[in-house]
């Protein structure tokens, strides 16, 4: 059978005399290859649109296609002529930023004199170079607590009733521009409540238990036994109440409140859930039971720590 010199030999199955109706080959025929599959001699109009007139196409004997982009020389040497400007703009720019730090780490007095010698104190402060400012300088204390005791707007007297039963009387405050956050268990939401909006804080014990400690029985084994030891584990929610009587009831995740008497403030942390050490009992588990706002809190809390401590006093002097 003749063949045909390139292409596709011809097939019994696949008629060629409707291919120009339906269609033509999906790949192009060519004797070679010569460059690129599509628009090989296309002078690369998008990279060099501007130089496309520089562009010559040449033709080497023999039916080889050879592409050649050749750029006019007038065109090269415009091209040079733009780059040189930015490139001394370039070096402008390096040599004034030398010598800015030049100059900025040699005092004046030195340069004036036409002398280096003399060492310009670094312009870089590291942290615990300096001393703290102090006075008007200092920076605000987030917790509040300053010179001259508490300087916070927000604090509101009252006293913080602990399950152990002491009551800690003072203002009491939360961190500075922060709000309580609780998850209202009955909105199924998070609230954000200003401390001086409240009047009552009372906590509820959910449930309450002595956890057993449990260990891996060996390295790579899944197995788990218990230790013997165990601790005490609490979960309480709370109800705050404001002072328009409006009640909110649910889980507190760690939210500080500070107590401030005599220039010293204690912190005590409202969470949902406590856990003790190995060994402690749930008495040991100390939590917060109630918060009381108002001054008249405040006053009868401090009258009953004056009470407690007279008797202890008088026992001591006998």
């Amino acid at each position: 059978m003749d063949r045909r010199r390139r292409g596709n030999k011809d097939q019994a199955v696949e008629p060629q005399f409707i291919k120009g109706v339906l269609g033509g080959h999906k790949v192009s025929e060519v004797d070679r290859i010569e460059g690129a599959a599509q628009d090989s001699d296309a002078c690369h109009e998008a990279k060099y649109a501007a130089s496309a007139l520089g562009c010559q196409v040449l033709s080497a004997a023999g039916g080889k296609g050879v592409s050649e982009v050749e750029m006019d020389p007038a065109e090269k040497r415009s091209r040079r002529v733009s780059v040189a400007p930015a490139v001394l703009a370039i070096a402008v720019l390096v040599a004034i930023d030398l010598a800015v730090v030049v100059l900025g780490r040699v005092p004046m007095s030195a340069t004036a004199a036409g002398g280096l010698s003399a060492a310009a104190p670094t312009d870089i402060t590291f942290v615990g170079d300096d001393a703290e400012p102090a006075g008007k300088d200092a920076p605000p204390n987030p917790f509040g607590i300053g010179a001259g005791g508490v300087d916070r707007k927000d604090a509101v007297p009252g006293y913080v009733e602990l399950s152990s039963g002491v009551k800690v009387p003072g203002k009491i405050y939360t961190t500075r521009a922060k709000r309580l956050k609780i998850y209202n268990l009955r909105r199924e939401m998070y609230e954000y409540v200003p401390v001086p909006a409240l009047m009552r804080i009372e906590a509820a014990v959910e449930w309450e238990r002595m956890e057993r400690e449990w260990r891996f029985k060996e390295a790579g084994n899944p197995e788990k036994i218990y230790s013997g030891r165990e601790y005490p584990a609490r979960k309480v929610a709370y109800t705050l109440t404001l002072r328009n009587g409006h009640t909110i009831y649910g889980h507190i995740l760690g939210q500080p409140l500070y107590v401030e008497d005599g220039g010293a403030a204690v912190r005590h942390i409202l969470h949902d859930r406590g856990k003790g050490r190995m060994g402690e009992t749930l008495a040991d588990l100390v939590y917060v039971r109630r918060v009381e706002f108002g001054p008249e809190a405040y006053e009868a809390a401090v009258r009953e720590r004056e009470a407690k401590a007279s008797p202890a006093a008088a026992t001591a002097s006998d």
